[in-house]
């Protein structure tokens, strides 16, 4: 079959992408527009845009040490692993908190495991565009006197008890790089309501050095190729060619620099249309998710009582790790592709002093082991649904 449905893709056409031209004429910059147009979405004060999302945790980090001299940051032991990065960057201490199955993110009852006088900041994370509920952290935050980032990085638009998240807890990080639902290639944004903490970000960020000549020239053919290559037909026609550029290493740095002009351009465009395509993303989510969810062979997150998911995957935990290969193979053979996404739990991928003698994140191994994710993107046809409900229904 020619035509594959790539696991993620973001709806940008070229003519959005001929409007970041302007950026090269005139002294005119787009980003604080952007910023201001982001802040507003989010409903926060404030918000800030880095060339990555990891940038934006690690300026946070850096804000947090005026205020504070504690040093850990507790993550969930199954995530994005390049947390760690940043984390250290800002000369901190990862720590991890247990998954738990029933969210695929940080377990909240065991959370007071981790917690002491030496912690900073906790990052709930709101894996695959899935938001749950966070009253406990915060009430324990106030308690403990810790700080709460909300890492909403594939989660822009999701609403939790009425308001979207990453504006509940102290700040919230987005990423607008590739895979997410809401992208320019690369990039990250950082929103808070805090005054305080706005004001020394700001002064880090501008610290920060602008985007060189070289990213400049890249970034429209950059743009262009990813605009191409997630639409199915040329995701199936060029796939070899594609499949190389996915990320698969372990990273061991990060450099942090500001966003471009050209990049706040299209990011105020797709930013009108976010509502639109999350949307369109919840209805074929949803679709997948009740036809799925007494699959008895699986296990899928529990959607949170009052919140709205944005789908950036949906995430399904295999029980048998040979049916997960076996239903792999079978949807790509129909047409679909679908993400192993983080391989191994974090401690085993970076040396955070845990003992590898015994498996202390029993749940969060389990996850990694047995976790695909499943397209859900605006490029996902009612066909594919039913090809990948059949292929489910057959197991």
């Amino acid at each position: 079959m020619l035509r594959k449905i790539p696991t993620t893709a973001v709806p940008l056409s070229i003519f959005e992408i001929l409007k970041g031209f302007k950026s090269y004429f005139g002294n005119k910059s787009y980003i604080e527009e952007f910023e201001q147009g982001f802040a507003n979405y989010m409903g926060a004060n404030h918000a800030f845009s880095f060339n990555k999302c990891t940038t934006s945790i690690y300026i946070f980090l850096k804000a947090l040490k005026k205020f504070s001299n504690r040093q850990e940051v507790v993550i969930p032991a199954y995530t994005v692993p390049t947390l760690v990065l940043p984390i250290r960057k800002a000369g901190l201490k990862p720590v991890l908190c247990e998954s738990s199955l029933d969210t695929f993110t940080m377990d909240f009852e065991r959370l007071p495991e981790v917690i002491n006088d030496n912690t900073l900041c906790v990052l709930p994370i709101y894996h695959f565009g899935f938001p749950y509920k966070i009253d406990t952290l915060l009430k324990l935050a106030k308690e403990k006197g810790f700080f709460v980032l909300e890492d909403a990085a594939q989660a822009p638009g999701a609403i939790s008890g009425g308001k979207k998240v990453g504006t509940l807890g102290d700040a919230g990080c987005f990423s607008l790089c590739r895979g997410k639902n809401f992208s320019t290639v690369n990039g990250g944004m950082l929103v808070t309501n805090s005054d305080k903490l706005a004001k020394i970000i700001r002064e880090e960020k501008d610290l920060l050095p602008k985007q060189d000549f070289s990213f400049k020239a890249k970034i429209p053919l950059i743009l262009t190729a990813y605009s191409l290559v997630t639409r199915p037909l040329i995701y199936g026609l060029f796939y070899k060619l594609i499949a190389p550029f996915k990320h698969t290493t372990v990273h061991d740095g990060f450099e942090s620099k500001q966003y471009s002009d050209f990049q706040a351009i299209i990011g105020m465009s797709l930013l009108k249309k976010l509502d639109v395509l999350n949307e369109i993303r919840l209805k074929k989510g949803m679709t997948l998710y009740n036809a799925l969810k007494n699959n008895k062979h699986l296990i899928l997150p529990k959607i949170a009582e009052n919140s709205t998911p944005v789908f950036n995957h949906l995430p399904v935990v295999f029980k048998e790790i040979n049916t997960m290969e076996k239903v792999q193979a079978m949807l790509w053979d129909r047409g679909i592709d679908t993400g192993r996404m983080y391989l191994k739990p974090v401690h085993h991928l970076y040396d955070l002093g845990y003992d590898m003698q015994t498996e202390l994140f029993p749940g969060a191994l389990y996850i990694a082991e047995r976790l695909i994710t499943l397209p859900s993107h605006p490029y996902l046809d009612d066909n594919s649904i039913d090809n990948i409900i059949n292929v489910f229904k057959s197991i």
